[in-house]
């Protein structure tokens, strides 16, 4: 008999990775995957639990599964992940309806523990957090048609920044050998993936446990990797982000000018009290090394408003670093306690409704900075990795250019474009995964635009 399982995914790039793992050992075993939770047999969150927000809305679907349950009680659920690992006994206190919780390393055991609630052994618990997952990136199975992969490259952190969860249910740093990683990524590539996003909860601090090894090393050796037309890398913490990485990128050229460095404030008094281990004058530093070193490097960075004993000179520093950093992208989150954190045993002393107005004013400064600067795109022509049709017009295709910029690109005259797998115009292909070179023609704060001639 066919069964069905239904995987919903909350959070990062890792989980999205780990979902995708999980698939792949469902059709291994069988399962035919549907996005219908009522045409399923087995119904499985992986979770964040990196904000509030991430969990309330898993507690909120949870909520409303127990209708579920009681209309079909064969129906297996399961949550996995960073709240699975966290949470642990308390989510079958919550939802005594959820049958299996998952942690963040026991995944590869998964269709064990299913096979023991089919058997009527119901609430079973696994979370040990020293699991390693090398034969299961082995089993991976691509989609068809799939031009890009994640790979993890190591799991963990040590860093225990004290408003952050992740050491808790992600472990400490362990990172896998630079062997393991190229050949993954042949493999991959032997599957027609031509784009890599090497994973990390902290990558800058790759191969601290492994002699010899290093993010710069790492980027150096998939670079090689015949067919692979770029690579990424996300996230770095600026405690541990060198010259040599730089360097790297400047050097290999499939190693794509993006840097996704999160700051979190723009105050040295306030980062200390994060456990950042770094200035501002440091991470300032940092932006015009990368700046000097790779030419055209785009700089993306975190911020949190609100923190524990911010105040408003703190927050001033904040804005006055967006604005000489000139990010290519920004992203600022109002901080909310996480039990279990040093920061949640601090007074949450920023009313709500400072945070909001820091909030506000943080993203407006920001948009103003990304407006001038795609501005300067303009008459440019960039080389555009297609990822697929607009979203919000099928008319139009989206892509990236190298330094991670979303590039719209417009339908030209009468010209045919993209309406499936494959359009072509004359003998020139669109179509997801190809790199084509786009003329811009205007921009906004999120956004370049343009037209695509010939290659």
């Amino acid at each position: 008999m066919t069964r069905r399982a239904c995987l919903t995914t909350f959070g990062c790039q890792m989980n999205r990775l780990d979902s995708e793992l999980v698939r792949s050992l469902l059709e291994e075993a069988g399962y035919v995957m549907t996005e219908s939770e009522t045409e399923a047999d087995l119904i499985l969150y992986n979770t964040c639990s990196v904000r509030e927000n991430a969990e309330n809305r898993v507690w909120g679907r949870l909520g409303s599964l127990k209708r579920t349950k009681k209309d079909n009680p064969d129906v297996i659920i399961g949550v996995l992940g960073c709240m699975a690992q966290k949470e642990r006994e308390r989510i079958f206190e919550a939802a005594p309806h959820v049958d299996l919780v998952c942690g963040t390393r026991e995944f590869p055991d998964l269709l064990a523990y299913v096979d023991r609630v089919i058997e009527g052994h119901t609430h079973q618990l696994a979370v040990d957090d020293a699991r390693e997952l090398t034969d299961v990136y082995a089993r991976r199975r691509l989609r068809p048609g799939q031009f890009h992969a994640y790979v993890s490259v190591m799991r963990g952190c040590d860093n225990f920044c004290s408003y952050c969860i992740v050491p808790y249910v992600r472990g400490r740093e362990q990172s896998r050998p630079i062997g393991e990683i190229v050949d993954e990524v042949k493999r991959l590539r032997d599957g027609g993936v031509i784009e890599v996003t090497l994973l990390g909860q902290n990558v800058s601090a790759y191969g601290t446990n492994i002699e010899g090894a290093g993010l710069a090393v790492l980027l150096r050796a998939v670079s090689e990797v015949g067919g692979i037309a770029r690579v990424w890398f996300v996230t770095g913490h600026p405690r541990d982000m060198n010259r040599e990485v730089f360097e790297a990128m400047r050097d290999c050229p499939n190693v794509c000018e993006y840097l996704h460095m999160p700051a979190q404030s723009g105050s040295t008094r306030v980062l200390e009290r994060m456990n950042r281990g770094y200035t501002r004058e440091r991470y300032l530093e940092l932006v015009r090394e990368a700046k000097d070193i790779v030419p055209g490097v785009g700089i993306a960075s975190d911020f949190i408003v609100g923190f524990p004993g911010e105040t408003d000179a703190d927050f001033r520093e904040t804005v006055s670093m967006v604005e000489a950093c000139r990010f290519s992208m920004m992203f600022a989150f109002k901080y909310s306690p996480r039990p279990g954190t040093k920061a949640a045993d601090y007074d949450d002393d920023v009313p709500y409704e400072v945070k909001q107005e820091r909030n506000r004013e943080l993203l407006a400064v920001q948009e103003r900075v990304a407006s001038e600067e795609n501005a300067g795109f303009v008459g440019r022509t960039l080389e555009v990795l297609i990822e697929g049709p607009s979203k919000s017009r099928p008319d139009r295709l989206t892509g990236r250019s190298r330094d991670h910029r979303i590039v719209i690109i417009v339908k030209k005259g009468s010209d045919p474009f993209f309406t499936g797998a494959i359009v072509k115009k004359g003998s020139d292909p669109f179509f997801s995964g190809a790199i084509v070179p786009v003329t811009i023609t205007r921009s906004t704060p999120l956004s370049l635009y343009g037209t695509c001639r010939s290659v």
